[in-house]
């Protein structure tokens, strides 16, 4: 399978300011720790999405407003989560049209990253949630009309991706399963929320309560997210790989490790179908991103790392608090299977009783 990144250096030249969450230079760390490790494969230059395609969602209001750098309110543009920035368009246009690129390449067969991308919050006439332009469902609206029919969208950002379910409630061409913090923004995605009409239970929410552990996931996947992607027999993948759930991040109360999202990419392995995108998604710390990122895209495509950092990134981790030396956590995992919350056991279980493929 081929595979490669999708990234372009004005990813990292774009700023959000100084007191904004989003730090974009953690694309920069991202990509030369896995430069380092040797894992970036095929890099591919992205090419700005045309108005034309961001028109496949957004209205042309919008785009308007965005384009000219105008504050309104009404359409999220200018508050404190979504600044309007010089240059924003632009940067938008560029992320937007990195992930079309690793979709359009994806469909002929491979494997690619876009960690510039998963801007699962923007709506079609609204910013919201750091989010300007929906690349997500862009992409994924491509990939059908490229002939996809049955794709899984797998997101394990601790923030719900409200705008994708909301896109695709009704249809049964993408399976939308989410892990997200329960009482995090946007305050959406309920376990009872199956879908509708010929989406009925295509639409998959596991809200994960504070604190949850590296073992309440794993039994999440293993009881309910492996065996739903094995009877629906995706012909492609996406999966945003927001890693705000880490313990560590500042935005968020889960309790995850490192360890899990290596343990997701060697459980989703051997079932990758033979067009799968990746794109990058919330993460607040920009060490544990670059670290995270790493691990998993070097677990989902077969090449095992060793535990260590490579000087010019620890020098940096311990200027911004990681005092490694490995570039797994310590603890990274304990296997245990005796902890999981009662709640992630009822929801699996309302789950297993509810969708058609159990």
């Amino acid at each position: 399978m081929e595979k490669g990144i999708v990234v372009s250096k004005k990813y990292w030249e774009f700023d959000y300011g100084r007191e904004h969450p989003v730090r974009t230079f953690r694309i920069k760390l991202a990509f030369d720790l896995m430069k380092d490790f040797g894992v970036t494969y095929n890099v591919v230059e992205p090419e700005k999405a045309t108005r034309e395609e961001l028109l496949i969602f957004h209205t042309p209001e919008y785009l308007k407003a965005l384009e000219e750098e105008r504050v309104e309110p009404s359409m999220g543009l200018g508050n404190q989560d979504n600044p309007v920035i010089p240059g924003l368009f632009d940067f938008c246009c560029l992320v937007a049209g990195g992930t079309l690129k690793a979709t359009k390449l994806a469909v002929s067969g491979g494997m690619f990253f876009n960690p510039g991308g998963g801007m699962h919050h923007a709506k079609r006439d609204k910013a919201s949630g750091f989010c300007y332009i929906n690349d997500i469902v862009i992409a994924l609206k491509e990939a059908i009309k490229s002939g996809k029919k049955r794709i899984v969208y797998l997101d394990f950002d601790a923030h719900h991706c409200d705008v994708i379910q909301e896109s695709f409630y009704s249809s049964s061409d993408v399976m939308v399963i989410s892990l997200h913090q329960e009482d995090a923004f946007p305050q959406t995605g309920k376990v009872s929320e199956l879908g509708e009409e010929k989406g009925y239970g295509y639409n998959i929410n596991i809200p994960l309560p504070r604190y949850s552990e590296d073992e309440d996931i794993l039994y999440i996947f293993e009881k309910l997210i492996i065996p739903v992607i094995k009877a629906y027999e995706p012909e492609m993948l996406f999966i945003q790989a927001g890693v705000d759930g880490h313990k560590d991040d500042p935005l968020t109360a889960l309790y995850l490790t490192t360890g899990i999202y290596e343990k997701i990419a060697e459980l989703i392995k051997p079932l990758l179908p033979p067009s799968v995108v990746i794109t990058g998604g919330g993460g607040y710390d920009m060490i544990n991103v670059a670290r995270i990122w790493t691990l998993f895209w070097a677990k989902l495509t077969g090449k095992e790392i060793e535990d260590v950092l490579p000087p010019w990134f620890l020098r940096i981790a311990i200027m911004e608090g990681y005092e490694g030396p490995g570039i797994r956590d310590i603890p990274n995992w304990s296997g245990r299977k005796d902890t999981i919350k009662k709640q992630i056991k009822e929801r699996v279980s309302f789950l297993r009783e509810n969708l058609p493929f159990f």
